[in-house]
């Protein structure tokens, strides 16, 4: 496995200083500079030997070196790797270093690039192994940074070599002030030999830190000007990546580090940047003519509100520099009628103030989730902005970068990030959860009716799905991107892969009701061949597709991190079967009742006279299990995947008294 050189920041062009005995080598308009002298305030590891390929590694990992240079007027961050080769895999894996850094306020400075076979050393740094790439990786996410990836071509390696190399990233993003602030990474899928974490502070820095998920020897040493924090481990154990991880957990170790003494300090350094903006414009207060014209009350302006905002500004992020963090301003935005979640939520704000909406920008994270506020403070822990809005005596969380949303606000699918830092909110606790309004649930439900002549001639289904919520949404936006005939295939063949026999009946029926965001699709279909014959009694299949498609199981089974199951909602399946004739049948009418901390299950079937019915309720309260948990819960899973896969057995003969097989049939299932 291949361990990537990455520092992820917001991206910017290069500060390219001429260094003593430095060379300064020019790609198109970025530069990068070469200089085998290491920083002076760099205190090098010892040389670290190879104590023997790990099994089941192409890649033995001896050094991991990480030195910090925290001072707001001169940040600096070094980095040294030492591996070794062990193999043809490895060099391919490891013969090309990818270091991502700002241009616009960093430079990079390559150190050493070396090969150590056996008793020799090669320096194969050379400028033209080096080649400069603006990737912008982020790209077909809407999000432009101008980060730039040295991307190093290292030559001649061999099974057996040692590559080490070293560089030093110097400058950060100036939007974070003076605060200090970091976290590293101390664990990996790989052994790795010895590790270590030097951060330098100001002596009058204060630092709050905390180590997760690894046994770290911790030093604190008071030097000349600054304060000395290290971390070292001999040895980091590999961890598999067992994946289907809650959005809070972290399955291997890093550090921490904070001035931020508190959530508090975050949010007023996002309120900076925020009262920093210029929120006039003449475009901004026409439009808010326009809306409170088309609006009689307050919710009415708010749905009027964010609908533009959602439809009428499309989603592109312009994250250059302090505008990594920094909204532009309304007028921009309106001008251009583009911006990311930051721009689009302070826009969504000044609308809703300026008709006498209290309303917010909210820091959000994909990352974490609510798990955020478990960690030190730190605007490293948020990757989106919503809004918060007080409207009409309730209190909504608005997220104006989604497209396909629609009707009321409680109608609207629930933002599931669990918590929020609010900015610029004076008087309160930043850090809140979100909480839905009543009725903001997902919910599907399913009917499956199938009608039968006889048992000769064709199975006549309809299909009725339901959707709200954000199901409703996901739903919209399927049909929005795939074409009606495309969509008419996708549903057939989900159907053909329990009825090859299956044919469609005429089109889907699609109907969106948007005011109250709930979406009805009805399928028809025609299935031969649908009953199995044998010893005079007839046999069909059936399941509960709906339950089984958000019953969800980890990959990994056996495992050592708490594993997610989906998220909230309510899933209903209902199955009908009506006979034309006659027939007999043995049903068992017991209620299932299942209930765990993480689910609710309950089904149940019933037969009378011609008509069968199989109904099942599965409500997903919890979103992720615990390891200690996990047997119990597949256990459970595995009981309903029974019960939603069934098939009915019957004899159709009107004579049951003299129905030889339908008696056989009634003994077995006595017993």
């Amino acid at each position: 496995m291949k361990l990537i050189a990455t520092l992820f920041l917001s991206p910017m062009m290069l500060l390219a200083s001429t260094l003593c005995a430095a060379e300064q080598h020019m790609f198109g308009k970025y530069v990068f500079e070469t200089d085998s002298k290491i920083p002076a305030w760099v205190n090098l590891a010892k040389d670290q030997k190879s104590k023997g390929k790990p099994e089941g590694q192409n890649t033995e990992y001896a050094l991991l070196d990480t030195q910090v240079r925290a001072f707001p007027e001169n940040h600096q961050f070094y980095k040294a790797y030492s591996s070794y080769l062990h193999n043809s895999q490895a060099v391919s894996e490891s013969s090309e270093i990818q270091i991502t850094f700002n241009p616009e306020y960093q430079e990079l400075v390559i150190h050493t690039i070396d090969l150590v076979r056996g008793k020799e050393k090669f320096n194969v740094l050379r400028p033209e192994i080096v080649r400069l790439l603006q990737q912008e990786e982020d790209l077909r996410n809407g999000i432009l940074n101008g980060a730039v990836t040295a991307l190093v071509m290292v030559p001649n390696t061999r099974p057996g070599d040692r590559l080490d190399y070293s560089y030093t990233i110097k400058g950060r993003n100036p939007v974070y002030g003076e605060k200090i602030f970091g976290v590293n990474r101390l664990g990996w899928a790989v052994d790795v030999g010895f590790t270590r974490v030097r951060v330098l502070v100001p002596k009058q820095t204060k630092l709050q830190t905390n180590v997760h998920g690894v046994k770290t020897k911790y030093k604190k040493r008071k030097k000349n000007d600054y304060i000395e924090h290290e971390w070292l481990v001999k040895k980091v154990d590999r961890r598999v990546d067992e994946g289907g991880y809650p959005a809070w957990f972290n399955r291997y170790g890093f550090i921490e580090y904070s001035e931020f003494k508190n959530w508090t300090e975050v949010s007023n350094w996002a309120g900076g940047l925020y009262q920093s903006v210029d929120q006039r414009s003449t475009e901004l207060d026409k439009l808010v003519k326009k809306l409170q014209d088309g609006s009689a009350t307050d919710s009415e302006y708010a749905v009027n509100a964010l609908d533009f905002v959602q439809q009428q500004v499309r989603y592109l992020g312009l994250e250059f520099g302090l505008n990594s963090h920094l909204p532009h301003t309304p007028a921009e935005v309106l001008k251009n009628r583009y911006g990311d979640c930051k721009d689009k939520s302070n826009l969504l704000v000044q609308l809703l103030q300026k008709n006498g909406i209290e309303a917010y920008s909210a820091l959000v994270s994909y990352s974490y989730r609510e798990g955020f506020s478990d960690y030190l403070p730190s605007p490293f822990a948020f990757d989106h902005a919503i809004v918060m809005a007080n409207v009409s005596g309730k209190k909504v969380w608005l997220d104006p970068t989604r497209t396909n949303q629609s009707g009321k606000l409680n109608k609207r699918a629930f933002l599931k990030f669990g918590a929020s830092l609010v900015v610029g909110r004076d008087g309160e606790k930043p850090v809140e959860s979100l909480k839905p309004l009543p009725g903001q649930t997902d919910i599907v439900t399913v009917k499956e009716s199938y009608k039968v002549k006889n048992t000769k001639k064709p199975v006549l289904l309809t299909v009725k799905s339901v959707y709200t919520g954000g199901q409703a949404e996901y739903i919209r936006s399927v049909f929005k991107s795939s074409s009606y005939s495309e969509m008419q295939d996708k549903y057939l063949n989900y159907y053909a892969k329990i009825y090859p026999a299956i044919s469609a009946q005429g089109k889907i029926s699609y109907n969106d009701s948007e005011d109250e965001n709930e979406i009805t699709i009805t399928e028809k279909y025609k299935i031969k061949d649908f009953f199995e014959k044998e010893e005079g009694l007839y046999k069909s299949s059936y399941y509960a597709t709906a339950i089984g498609q958000f019953l969800t199981k980890p990959e990994i089974i056996r495992r050592e991190s708490p594993a997610i199951i989906g998220q909230p909602i309510v899933v209903s399946h209902e199955i009908t079967v009506d006979y034309l004739n006659d027939v007999a049948m043995y049903i068992d009418s017991t209620p299932v009742i299942k209930t765990t901390e993480e689910i609710d299950y309950t089904s149940r079937s019933a037969f009378f006279s011609k008509h069968f019915e199989h109904r099942a309720t599965l409500k997903i309260k919890k979103n992720w299990v615990p390891v200690e948990s996990m047997e119990r819960y597949l256990s459970l899973a595995k009981q309903i995947e029974n019960d939603i896969d069934f098939s009915l057995t019957f004899s159709s003969e009107r004579k049951k008294t003299n129905n030889k097989p339908l008696k056989k049939l009634l003994k077995v299932l006595e017993k």
